[in-house]
């Protein structure tokens, strides 16, 4: 995942026609390949990085495990019918995330890339992925709560958005340390979380002027 992640992230540039930062792209086999140095010491093979998510989607056999995301939803709403086309709606889901972040990349080559929206957009482009893709838990959201504390700094309107994400990261960690999956349902926290992730799409991409983001300064 991180290395999806990262061209995510350096796709931005590309989208805008900046081919000056094109050489970036060199920097994720590079950073990838880096940290998991001591799994190869220890015996993995060279292509797991990219192989492990699709084996991780295959084993679990689970749209979502402890997380509060679109997939979750789906699975508590419909257990049957999740249960029953497994395969089709992991397929479908993984399609859905790579048409959500074309159709917001292509959207932003009508705006000013700043350096504060290039921060909101890897944000919202992070944590598309980690709400639509099949088979997420709670630790692929650590670095989206990070990245909306980062916002939260930049932009007053998101720290509401911020807040109530952290707060739902917070409780779904410790429903697993705790052992609560039966106190804490997670079909409320999906929807609470969806709306919430609905909210910051609109306000980094809807937002009528240009230059959006205002410091606290």
């Amino acid at each position: 995942m991180p290395n999806v992640r990262a061209l995510r992230f350096n796709y931005v540039y590309w989208a805008r026609h900046d081919y000056r930062h094109w050489y970036q792209f060199g920097w994720v086999p590079v950073t990838v390949y880096a940290m998991n140095l001591p799994g190869f010491l220890a015996g993995r093979s060279l292509l797991t990085p990219l192989t492990i998510y699709a084996g991780q989607t295959s084993d679990y056999k689970e749209l979502a495990l402890n997380i509060a995301n679109f997939p979750k939803f789906l699975q508590l709403a419909f257990p049957t019918a999740v249960l029953d086309h497994y395969e089709l709606l992991k397929r479908g889901l993984m399609v859905l995330t790579c048409l959500i972040l074309l159709a917001g990349f292509w959207y932003l080559r009508r705006l000013d890339l700043t350096p504060q929206r290039f921060l909101v957009v890897a944000t919202w482009s992070f944590w598309t992925c980690t709400m639509f893709l099949p088979s997420m838990h709670d630790r692929y959201s650590y670095f989206v709560m990070v990245m909306l504390a980062l916002v939260a700094l930049l932009d007053r309107r998101m720290i509401g958005v911020a807040l109530v994400s952290i707060g739902i990261s917070t409780v779904l960690y410790l429903r697993y340390l705790l052992n609560a999956d039966a106190a804490i349902d997670l079909w409320p926290l999906a929807i609470i979380q969806i709306i919430n992730y609905c909210g910051f799409t609109a306000g980094t991409f809807l937002h009528p002027q240009p230059e959006y983001l205002h410091s606290f300064r």
